[in-house]
């Protein structure tokens, strides 16, 4: 489907201005000289042409001002968005957790005096009066560190499954916003072009109202209008104001500071299917990562909690010297019994069981939510597209083809003037709701990006290829076992 772009009125404000100075020249000279000017300025004046911006392309959205990319916007994101470092720098700590958990327990020394009596010091001359010190060491079943240090492994999975899935959602809220400021700056454009035709057209009503020409029904009509025009620019603006401040915090730049205008945007085709996407999500989709690696995660921690069943063994060796005796050495070793097992142990494997069992209907849950989202959003650019077509290709130019019509019935006098103005309100609500709609399918396109993983039309493929990838290998995530290092 291919989008064409819609015709526009241009430089209302001149056209107007014309318009009212014809009317006024008409009421002077009066007679059939008159109603020739009016007819032909008021034809003039409401002539729709396409809007020209040689920068913008056909089907691009127009570079109002400055050269705001989306580009530009999403690289500034990916680096400064504080969500995103804080998710990296959670990915930095748990790197450094493996390491820990697959460490001995710190040992422990002791020192020991041991004396007969309490008369006095009694080391050297008593054989059972000794000092010396004691070194413990607790050693853990064989298996038991490879297996906590797994559970943190999948920790670190987890921690970059995290990242990738507020990096991808970062950049879906920054394109949302980017395409909502582009259709705000656009409408505002459009609004206030038809306020300044509208204001013309107020003082031209106003004119031939007081010499005769019109009725005073026009002249308040237009002020209705041109009102309700002011108060649509005040929401408007309000809007904008509201997108730049989310936009801004995503972008970690001060809420009040200025963005710009966006600048050129090309609209791809819609030619995708549903059934391709919703297999890229479930393939892709970063949510669907995090929580398998949950999965992988809770799987590990059943293992180590089954090995923990399993008695550690103590170590501990001393020496104590008595004085002018002999020194005495020993070596003890212990195992942990785990006689409080039905408790403990086993308990924290029923535990482990059911999160497990949780993760995994989460994973089930998650996949379900995905293929949900791919389809809402599928079904809201579809309509978005088709919608747009139809305002490009049959409504408005209806709308611009009754307006014509309405010019050149007010030409002979077969029209008035409040049929003219409500044909000129209308086409430019229509205009509004294509540039709404436009909106609505870029949109919708980076929210399918977010589970699809890749670009279809609304982010750079530059900017999507940065990301993290988020290809789920479900059936290969339980820890491999080995023996201690």
């Amino acid at each position: 489907m291919n989008f064409q772009q819609p015709a526009r009125p241009a430089s209302f404000s001149n056209r107007a201005a014309v318009f009212a100075a014809t009317l006024l020249v008409g009421t002077v000279f009066s007679g059939a000289a008159q109603a020739q000017q009016v007819a032909t300025s008021v034809r003039d004046s409401v002539a729709i042409t396409p809007r020209t911006d040689p920068e913008a392309g056909q089907l691009g959205l127009f570079a109002l001002g400055d050269n705001l990319t989306l580009e530009a916007l999403l690289d500034r994101a990916l680096q400064e968005n504080p969500e995103i470092l804080a998710a990296r720098a959670r990915v930095d700590a748990a790197a450094e957790r493996p390491g820990q958990a697959h460490s001995l327990p710190d040992p422990i020394i002791s020192g020991i005096i041991r004396n007969v009596g309490f008369s006095g010091i009694t080391i050297g001359d008593e054989m059972m009066s000794q000092a010396g010190i004691r070194f413990t060491q607790a050693l853990p079943y064989r298996g038991k560190r490879d297996l906590r240090a797994a559970v943190d492994e999948q920790r670190i999975d987890v921690s970059t499954s995290q990242l990738a899935l507020i990096m991808r959602r970062v950049v879906r809220e920054v394109a949302e916003a980017y395409f909502e400021l582009a259709y705000l700056g656009e409408a505002i454009d459009i609004v206030g072009d038809t306020r300044d035709y509208l204001i013309e057209f107020e003082r031209t009503a106003e004119a031939r109202y007081a010499v005769g020409e019109g009725i005073q029904q026009d002249v308040l009509k237009a002020q209705v209008e041109t009102s309700i025009l002011l108060n649509r620019l005040v929401r408007l603006d309000q809007q904008r104001d509201s997108v730049e401040t989310a936009l801004n915090r995503l972008l970690d730049r001060a809420v009040s500071a200025d963005l710009g205008v966006p600048g050129e945007t090309s609209v791809p085709d819609w030619n995708f299917t549903l059934q391709t996407l919703e297999a890229d999500a479930v393939a892709s989709s970063a949510v669907l990562r995090e929580r398998a690696r949950r999965v992988g995660q809770r799987q590990a921690a059943l293992e180590f909690a089954r090995s923990d069943t399993k008695p550690d063994w103590i170590l501990s060796g001393a020496w104590m010297s008595r004085g002018q005796l002999p020194d005495i050495w020993e070596v003890n070793v212990g195992i942990t019994l785990p006689i409080y097992k039905g408790n403990k142990q086993d308990r924290a494997i029923t535990e482990a069981q059911a999160e497990v069992r949780a993760s995994q209907l989460d994973h089930r849950d998650s996949t379900g939510i995905v293929t949900a989202a791919v389809r809402d959003q599928y079904l809201r650019a579809d309509r978005a597209a088709k919608l747009q077509a139809l305002y490009g290709d049959a409504i408005i130019p209806q709308a611009t083809l009754s307006l014509e019509s309405a010019a050149a019935g007010y030409e002979v006098g077969r029209v008035d003037f409040l049929t003219v103005l409500d044909n000129v309100v209308t086409l430019f609500t229509y205009q509004l709701e294509y540039y709404r709609q436009r909106a609505d399918y870029m949109q919708a396109l980076a929210a399918m990006e977010e589970h699809v993983g890749r670009s279809i039309g609304a982010t750079p493929a530059s900017i999507m290829s940065r990301l993290p990838t988020a290809a789920i290998d479900f059936e290969n995530m339980r820890p491999t076992l080995g023996g201690d290092r």
